[in-house]
């Protein structure tokens, strides 16, 4: 049986909104009202779903209707979260998109108490399934005969998205049971407009513009500001409409501005005292939004009551009052988020954005600068209308605002098409859209509003990095598209992947074209990857081609499919998202790039040669002095090691991974094994087959050392581990952390040591288990406790090194739910200003990186701390760069993860900035 309904789902980051029509009439879409649990014991359905998760204390458990638990979805959750500090979970939507926390980990409530052993713990991929999964169960309740499970379902996401993002989406609608198709909420909001107005309206449209019109359609939800161009004509006597341009991803809305709103009131609640620390200040901004939606709605107060409950015997002081103005609310939206903006404007980069809660706003919140910036790129006129979608736009001063500056475009003024209702244009307009699909209504066309692209080569000083175009822009759903004239060969068996890029502007590329890659032009995605599987055991290169679609679902499909095979395979490539990203690396080493760059020519065969002389298979006439010089025989061939690219490293690392074994032929091998290979693969990640790589090292660990009276052997093994680190998951993280730790615990800890095990290189140990950052915080704070313990009666400066990695702001490779908590960080930085300096080169660095202001309250020491440290940095005449990143929010650079990291990434490596 077919579907009977057609729904559409408005999954906001504020509210979530569900609308209908029945297939077997011609109605217009209809809002369809959630049950949700609006007060404790009460439920009401409401058109509005609050995208909130609430875990209720023990007093408030009661039905469960829905299956929500451990949490409450809807009304009531937002309502309690701005009542009870650290129990809610918000703006799930909006962490889908943070690229440096690792999405499907359990990491929100971002900032929740780490006494709060109750509250439980979810991913944002999970809690968008949790209220998808609300919806879900809601829905049914309704319509037993219509599961929405067997409906037509349109998922709405920001046209901004990215590819990762939009699988994120697919991927929470899945586990909640929901196949969907996704829509760009802008174009959504279009069809609504479209099925309100009819199709007189959009005559009326071009008329009014003269022959063709040029919609800009401006949606600032909650989490995202949405900005796409339509153009609108006739053809053939009907009109026709056409997405022009998508603007940037911008993680700017309605949270910014509450969380404006909440700095502004902060003061007024602690009247002088400490900052509010993150599960209370979270609190603030959610008890501001409410306030902000109230004063800028219908019939609005002139001011609203902020009220945060005291909730807990543990929790000083009880509840804080103040108030929020509703001229306030505006002049906070008009000054921040709409100041007057001319054509030439551009957005601000000159500091870091708010990250309060976590989140990596946009740097500068003029949302008029953004419009402005978005329009010179697509557009050489000013828009002929407005459609306007978000709460925000209730105000008229706000639209107002915003019209004065693009009327600094030239021409006449735009004018603002009606929109009665925002809150539920998106949903309904899903709706229309299915509609559309069926042949219902006017279905948008223009494609896709970028083009994607795989990159053939390595950045290299002396030439520009090329890229092969897959999918052009304009493209539409459904048509796949092959690279038919580019010989591509992949090995069997070993994991391949491709850089991808996108760009909004190169609409003359065709598929095949290859583009010099600018930063200008072109953005980059997640590195692509997949593994072609081996037909029998033998290692086999297949040739291939690159086919890529944009898929009915509306998300990116690139593939690698076999040629000259009666039945080809195809090889899905996906977006690699739990890997730390590096901006260098070549599609693979097996042979994936369309021109496969040398690396290093008779050189590298020369010094390949080498390794297997000393480690070869086959035993040589190579002992143990030609496995001493191995290295110096190395530098000798390819010159000195610190020159050596990504390439070069990579590639005598796989030779001696692979000749793991003959490293126990004596004690210099070993030796030379693990100063060797920890330096070729460090950082341990970076590269297309270090995954693989490390899961032949891994086990290795375990075995030890075949000659443990070797103190130097023990030196190079803790050595290469801790260069290896970052390439290591956090189970295998948490398996050395396990082996090592009663080597390095206290005697009171009571762990029983290791026999076999030579101490000597005891320092080297150290920076191995600070350099693990993928560890559970309360593990690594554990081992912070230890080594702080040490210092009393020790004065190695190693010591507040590793304290100082242990304690850092900023991970250099892990995802940042993995940080210290900033009250044991003072503590230790406590302890350090109580130190003599002159005889601690390492205090400097250490106290910096455990201070360093990153925005994100949930991370930040206090202000109190923060000044002890300013005071004592003046003090010992520090003036540079490192007194700036205590004071304020500055980028990270590839030298601040260098010093974390304890070596010089190897050449053309690049990490990403948070």
């Amino acid at each position: 049986m077919g579907a009977t309904h057609l729904v559409g789902i408005d999954l906001g980051t504020t509210h979530s909104v569900v609308a209908s029509a029945d297939l077997s009439t011609a109605n217009a879409p209809s809002i369809f009202a959630v049950p949700q649990l609006i007060a404790r014991g009460s439920i009401a359905a409401r058109p509005l779903l609050p995208s909130c998760l609430y875990a209720p204390l023990h007093e408030e458990l009661s039905g469960d209707p829905w299956g929500d638990a451990p949490w409450i979805v809807g009304e009531y959750a937002r309502a309690r979260g701005a009542e009870v500090a650290g129990r809610v979970v918000a703006s799930a939507k909006s962490w889908l998109c943070h690229p440096r926390v690792d999405r499907s980990a359990p990491i929100l409530p971002w900032g929740a108490s780490e006494e709060a052993s109750d509250v439980p713990r979810i991913s944002p991929v999970d809690a968008s399934r949790a209220i998808l999964g609300h919806i879900q169960s809601a829905w049914n309740a309704e319509h037993p005969r219509a599961l929405l499970k067997g409906a037509e379902v349109v998922l709405t996401v920001p046209a901004s998205f990215d590819e990762v993002a939009r699988e994120l989406t697919v991927e929470a609608a899945e586990r909640a049971g929901i196949t969907v198709r996704l829509l760009e909420e802008p174009q959504a909001a279009f069809y609504d407009w479209m099925q309100r107005s009819g199709p007189d309206a959009l005559r009326d449209l071009v008329r009014r513009a003269g022959g063709e019109a040029l919609v800009l359609v401006c949606d600032v939800g909650g989490g995202t500001t949405d900005l796409s161009l339509l153009r609108v004509r006739e053809e053939g006597g009907e009109p026709a409409v056409d997405r022009v341009a998508v603007g940037s991803h911008l993680l700017l809305g309605g949270d910014n501005m509450d969380l404006a709103l909440a700095h502004l009131v902060e003061p007024r609640l602690v009247a002088g005292g400490d900052p509010l620390d993150p599960p209370r200040f979270a609190q603030l901004v959610l008890a501001c939004r409410a306030a902000k939606e109230r004063l800028l709605g219908r019939d609005a107060p002139d001011e609203a009551p902020i009220t945060l409950l005291g909730h807990s015997s543990r929790l000083i002081g009880a509840t804080l009052r103040a108030s929020l103005a509703r001229a306030e609310v505006e002049g906070v939206i008009l000054g921040g988020f709409f100041p007057e903006a001319s054509r030439d404007d551009r957005p601000r980069r000159e500091r870091a954005g708010l990250v309060a809660v976590g989140l990596p706003y946009e740097k500068d919140p003029a949302l008029t600068r953004h419009v402005a910036s978005f329009l010179a790129r697509h557009a050489s006129s000013a828009p002929t209308a407005l459609l306007l979608n978000g709460g925000v736009f209730r105000s008229a001063r706000v639209i107002e605002a915003l019209i004065a500056s693009l009327r600094r475009f030239g021409g006449d003024a735009p004018f603002v098409l009606p929109n009665a209702d925002p809150d539920l244009a998106v949903a309904r307009g899903a709706v229309t859209f299915g509609l559309a699909l069926r042949g219902r209504g006017l279905r948008i066309g223009g494609g896709s509003a970028r083009g994607f692209y795989i990159g053939l080569d390595a950045p290299r000083p002396e030439r520009s990095r090329r890229a092969l175009c897959v999918v052009p822009r304009g493209a539409e759903e459904g048509l796949r598209h092959v690279v038919t004239d580019r010989a591509l060969t992949l090995t069997v068996g070993e994991p391949v992947r491709f850089d991808v890029f996108t760009s909004d502007t190169r609409g003359e590329d065709a598929v095949g074209d290859v583009v010099t890659i600018d930063d200008e032009t072109f953005d980059p995605l997640p590195k692509l990857t997949t593994t072609l599987q081996a037909q029998g055991s033998a290692r086999s290169e297949v040739p291939v081609a690159l086919e890529g679609e944009l898929s009915a679902v509306g998300t990116l499909d690139i593939a690698c499919v076999e040629r000259d095979a009666p039945s080809p395979r195809r090889f899905r490539l996906s977006f690699q998202l739990r890997e730390p990203d590096a901006a260098e690396s070549p599609a693979s080493e097996s042979g994936a790039s369309a021109s496969a760059p040398s690396i290093g020519g008779k050189r590298l065969e020369e010094a390949l040669a080498a390794i297997r002389e000393v480690f070869g298979s086959k035993r040589s006439e190579a002992g143990p002095r030609e496995a001493k010089n191995l290295l110096r025989e190395l530098e000798r061939i390819l010159g000195e090691r610190g020159g050596w690219t990504t390439e070069t490293a990579r590639a005598l690392g796989g030779e001696l991974v692979a000749s793991a074994r003959a490293r126990r032929r004596s004690a210099e091998h070993e030796r030379a094994y693990w100063l060797v290979t920890g330096f070729c693969m460090r950082p341990g990640f970076g590269h297309p087959l270090d995954a693989a790589r490390m899961a032949k090292l891994v086990p290795l660990f375990a075995e030890g050392l075949a000659f443990p009276a070797e103190s130097r052997g023990f030196q190079q093994f803790w050595i290469a581990w801790r260069r290896l680190s970052g390439g290591l998951d956090e189970a295998a993280q948490t398996a050395l952390r396990d082996a090592i730790d009663p080597l390095l615990a206290p005697a009171s800890a009571k762990l029983k040591k290791p026999k076999g095990v030579r101490l000597e290189a005891a320092a080297d140990l150290l920076d191995l288990a600070s350099s693990l950052e993928r560890l559970d915080a309360a593990r690594r704070s554990e081992l912070g406790s230890w080594i702080l313990e040490r210092t009393w009666t020790e004065s190695d400066p190693k010591l507040w090194t590793a304290i100082g990695r242990l304690g850092a702001r900023i991970p250099a490779y892990a995802s940042a739910h993995h940080v210290v908590g900033p009250r044991i960080a003072e503590r230790w930085i406590d302890h350090l200003l109580r130190e003599r300096w002159d005889a601690l080169p390492s205090a400097v660095p250490a106290i910096v990186t455990m201070a360093r202001m990153t925005g994100d309250r949930a991370r930040d020491i206090g202000d109190g701390a923060r000044r002890e440290v300013e005071r004592r940095l003046v003090k010992e005449g520090v003036r540079d760069e490192a007194l700036r990143a205590v004071r304020e929010v500055v980028a990270t650079t590839d030298a601040d993860r260098v010093a974390i990291f304890g070596d010089a990434l190897p050449v053309g490596l690049r990490l990403v900035d948070e």
